[in-house]
C-alpha cells in the first residue's frame, strides 16, 4: 500500500465522516423540528440569562420571542446541514475515485460546512450565548477550527 492511497482513503474517512454526523445533525432537526426550534428559541429569547442568578445585560434589548422567528432561524440552519452534507458527501465520493480534482469539491464542501459553524457562532454570539451557554459557544469554535485543519488535510498534495 502506498502512501498517496493511505492519503487518500484517510481524506474519504475524514469527507464522509463529517457528512455523516452532519447528515445525522440534519435529520434530527427534521425529525424534532419543533424541538429545535425550542432550542434556538431558548437562545434567542436570552431565557439561561433569567436562571438565577439573573444576569441584567443591556444586550438583553435583542430578546426575540417570537416563535415564528425561532422556527425561520431554525429552518436556515437546517438548509445550511443539508446544502453542506451534500457538499461533504459529494466530496467524499469524489475522494472514493469518482471525480478526478476532488481538493477543489471538498474545499468548497468544507467552506459550507464551516460557513454553517459560523452561522451558529455568529447568530449566538448575538444573543449572547456565551454569558451562560459557553460550552455551545466552544463547540461552535471547535467545529471552525475542524474545518480549517480538515481543508489543510485536504488539500496536502498525494
Amino acid at each position: 500500500m502506498s502512501l498517496a492511497f493511505s492519503l487518500i482513503v484517510f481524506k474519504f474517512v475524514l469527507l464522509a465522516g463529517l457528512a455523516a454526523w452532519l447528515s445525522v445533525v440534519a435529520f434530527n432537526n427534521l425529525l424534532a423540528f419543533r424541538n429545535g426550534a425550542f432550542a434556538i428559541g431558548q437562545i434567542m429569547r436570552m431565557a439561561p440569562l433569567d436562571l438565577a442568578p439573573a444576569i441584567q445585560t443591556p444586550l438583553q434589548r435583542r430578546r426575540v420571542e417570537a416563535t415564528g422567528w425561532h422556527r425561520a432561524v431554525l429552518s436556515v440552519v437546517l438548509a445550511a446541514e443539508l446544502v453542506s452534507a451534500a457538499l461533504l458527501w459529494a466530496a467524499a465520493i469524489g475522494y472514493a475515485g469518482a471525480s478526478a480534482e476532488p481538493a477543489a469539491l471538498a474545499t468548497l464542501a468544507l467552506a459550507s460546512f464551516m460557513a454553517t459553524c459560523l452561522l451558529m457562532l455568529l447568530g449566538g454570539s448575538w444573543f449572547a450565548y456565551y454569558i451562560r451557554q459557553d460550552n455551545l459557544q466552544l463547540q461552535h469554535l471547535v467545529l471552525v477550527g475542524l474545518a480549517c485543519v480538515a481543508t489543510a488535510v485536504v488539500n496536502l498534495p498525494v
